[in-house]
């Protein structure tokens, strides 16, 4: 999640991290353009932002005239689914070719900033610190090394359990946006996901890769749209594996006091309970529980007693009032932590939200041979502004009057007004086929629109298949109608009248790019 203040000329990167293993074995890099500076930041509003711009895909159901019988067997209606970069490097005092900017303790972890000569002496002076990072990191570490990038690291504090990792808060000077996803290669997987949310004065285009728009017809709308990540992976792969489709882009006021409101939470009233059960009532009563940093706390300031389950110990502390009262509570302290690691990261996260107008969530689907390129994303006040999350389309029952619904032949028709002629209900029960299969022979595109965007302007078109998607729809109802007036009816399927024995269902990974 990046934001970008104008007034302050300062870009703001919020980083999720996930990490399996032991505590001591975590660490993690990253690069940078400028000086950064390290903040704690939140997991709600990554949960939030998601949950808020996620794409869903509405199929409505409209009778023609009037329909008799059951409403429909497989899909449900109305539903959504669901510093100056030209500087010269100088180093330290310390001899060797690192430069140490800056150390410090950030919440749970021990943070420093870095600047190097080269990527083995970089790794040299973190693996002596304890810092556990491969060797490996060496040949991705280069290039950002040639471009005298500084380098910030984390490993956890002393003694700290890797239930208190948090997202963190990179802040740094200029407006660049940028992922340095050259260096997440090596521990990538293929078709990684991206999902990257940019608040700032506009719409955020990709500058560095290019942006698609996705064919709605890809997409199986009679499963609410469950197949839409695959889609946008194909479509990637058609653009030349490095491209990101736009989810969301609108107002931000969709996140307006989501993550904080003044006056909800009241950290003095936690510092001045008399007692752990008071303290725990408190938490309660201000909505506390159920944050993801919470437990790390409670391990700190109130752990568990030696053979007592942490989950039935603190949902009933009163439970175990014995080892309760034996355990040194000190709420103050407890309350000065969670202001820490929970209140003010939400309160930052909320005013950075406020002070920019505009929201762009952005999707892509990377694999490691793609990561050669960093994403890098710019704002562009030219383009359309606002592309609702929610996508439509709509599913004519053709029941005359009084016709059976089941039996009724229907209609799909997508938001740009292409339309595809579909068989009954039940004729797609006794084929034993998905309208998604049936109309798969007719998924030749999977990014509709292949543009290069940029700062300002439209983008400029590299490949447009929508009239070509138009003439395939058109061409297609003619052979239904061909049949039907043959008196095939429906069953021969609708595309040569052999829809219902192709083996379709893997259609949707035929577009997929070999290595």
């Amino acid at each position: 999640m990046f934001s970008v203040d104008d007034v302050a000329d300062t870009t703001t990167a919020h980083i999720q991290i996930a990490y399996e293993g032991a505590a001591e074995e975590f660490a993690w890099i990253l690069p940078v353009a400028t000086e950064p500076h390290v903040l704690l930041s939140t997991d709600r509003l990554f949960q939030e932002l998601d949950w808020r711009t996620r794409t869903q895909f509405q199929l409505d159901v409209v009778e023609r005239w009037h329909c008799t019988g059951s409403r429909g067997y497989g899909y449900g209606y109305d539903a959504a689914g669901v510093a100056d970069t030209g500087s010269t490097f100088s180093s330290s005092s310390n001899g060797g070719g690192v430069q140490v900017v800056s150390q410090d303790q950030v919440g749970p972890y021990d943070t420093v900033v870095l600047r190097a000569r080269s990527a083995t002496e970089l790794l040299d002076w973190l693996q002596a610190n304890d810092y556990s990072l491969p060797d490996t990191l060496d040949a991705v570490l280069t290039p950002y090394i040639a471009e005298e990038s500084y380098f910030v690291a984390l490993k956890l504090h002393k003694d700290t359990d890797v239930g208190a990792l948090q997202p963190v808060a990179i802040q740094y000077p200029g407006q660049g946006v940028s992922i340095p996803i050259q260096l997440t290669s090596v521990a990538a997987t293929p078709d990684m996901r991206l999902h990257v949310y940019v608040a700032g004065k506009s719409r955020a285009v990709p500058d560095s890769y290019l942006h698609v728009t996705v064919n709605d017809l890809v997409v199986d709308w009679f499963s609410r749209g469950a197949n839409y990540d695959d889609a946008i992976t194909v479509a990637a792969d058609e653009a030349g594996g490095q491209a990101f489709a736009t989810d969301y882009s609108g107002s931000s006021d969709i996140m307006k006091d989501v993550l904080f409101r003044p006056g909800q939470f009241d950290i003095q009233a936690l510092a001045s309970a008399p007692d752990a059960y008071a303290f725990f009532d408190e938490l309660l009563r201000q909505g506390f529980i159920g944050d993801a940093q919470l437990l790390a706390l409670f391990r700190q300031y109130l752990p568990a007693p030696a053979g007592v389950d942490e989950q039935d110990f603190y949902n009933c502390l009163r439970c175990y009032q014995p080892q309760v009262d034996q355990i040194p509570f000190d709420a103050p302290a407890f309350a000065a932590a969670i202001d820490e690691a929970i209140v003010t990261p939400l309160r930052d996260a909320q005013q950075m939200l406020d002070r920019n107008p505009h929201l762009s969530r952005l999707t892509s689907s990377v694999s490691p041979h793609e990561m050669t390129v960093d994403p890098t994303f710019v704002f562009n006040p030219d383009m359309d502004q606002d592309i609702s999350n929610t996508r439509g389309a709509t599913l004519e029952m053709l029941c005359g009057m009084g016709g059976e619904w089941s039996s009724a032949p229907r209609r799909l028709v997508l938001a740009d007004g292409r339309a595809y002629d579909l068989p009954s209900e039940d004729w797609f029960r006794d084929a034993g086929t998905t309208e998604y299969e049936y109309l798969s022979e007719l998924m030749s595109h999977y990014a509709l629109v292949i543009e290069d965007t940029s700062s300002s302007g439209q983008g400029v078109v590299l490949a447009d298949f929508t009239q070509e998607a138009f003439d395939e729809a058109a061409a297609f109802n003619e052979r239904q109608a061909d049949a039907e007036a043959k008196g095939c009816g429906c069953s021969t399927g609708g595309v040569a009248g052999s829809v219902a024995l192709l083996p379709l269902v893997g259609l949707v990974l035929r577009r997929r790019r070999n290595g």
